[in-house]
This record gives C-alpha cells, sequence and structure tokens, in this order.
C-alpha cells in the first residue's frame, strides 16, 4: 500500500512533513483516522493530539495541537493549526507551573475582559499539553 504525506503547519511554521502509514486528528466531532486513498475532505479540528503511525502497529509521531483544520487527498493530510509541540518536546513540570500561574490570572481577570479571554485560550493550550504529556 502507498504512503501518505503528513504536514503540520503553523502560523510560524511547519512542524513537520514525513510519509506515515496514516494520520489520526481530534476532530470536534470525534477523532478521525487518515490512511492512503482516503476521499477528499476538510474538516475542523478540536485542541488534542494528532497521531502520525509508521505503519498499522507504530506509533512514530505525537503532537499538541491547538485547533485548526485538517485538509485530506487521497495522498496528503495537512494539519493547519494554531499551535503545534511535539509530545517529546514537552516539560510536565514546566507545563504544571505554568497552568498554575495562567490560573491565578485569569481568577484575578475582569469578566468580559480581553486578558481574561486570552489567559482561557492560553490555559487550553497547555491543558492540551498537558494531556498529552499524560500519554
Amino acid at each position: 500500500m502507498a504512503n501518505l504525506v503528513c504536514d503540520i503547519v503553523t502560523p510560524a511554521e511547519q512542524q513537520f512533513s514525513e510519509e506515515c502509514y496514516m494520520v489520526a486528528v481530534p476532530g470536534v466531532d470525534g477523532h478521525m483516522g487518515f490512511m492512503p486513498g482516503h476521499a477528499p475532505l476538510m474538516s475542523t479540528l478540536a485542541d488534542g493530539e494528532v497521531r502520525v503511525f509508521s505503519d498499522a502497529n507504530t506509533l512514530a509521531h505525537r503532537f499538541a495541537c491547538q485547533g485548526g483544520y485538517v485538509q485530506v487527498t487521497g495522498e496528503k493530510v495537512i494539519v493547519l493549526t494554531d499551535r503545534a509541540l511535539a509530545a517529546e518536546e514537552i516539560d510536565a513540570a514546566e507545563v504544571a507551573a505554568k497552568i498554575s500561574e495562567l490560573q491565578a490570572a485569569f481568577d484575578g481577570a475582569a469578566e468580559d475582559s480581553v486578558e481574561r479571554a486570552t489567559l482561557e485560550y492560553d490555559l487550553k493550550w497547555y491543558r492540551t499539553l498537558e494531556a498529552v504529556a499524560a500519554g
């Protein structure tokens, strides 16, 4: 069976590009998996983990991703996401400290403020990192 190419792209850079057997992403309506020959698709992503498999039994790469879109052709999966970080780059202790710091700032921010909305967005990102790090 032919392989897919998986690209993971943020506004800042292309994080990942590699041939693979299968890609699994967190869709807003549930998890989706794509293999070579998949029908064309474009869908919205939820915060969560993108998993890249090198073969049917080997999970080769894991990424924490925040929102975005996935575009699929029969030969390529493009994950366009606000933020992405490889699972092996996540420092669990640093993430836990950042969650505490952000939660304290969030709790002290005025309701309906831009600051509170920004803090909430960042908290969601660090909670996603925490979940991916936990495996």
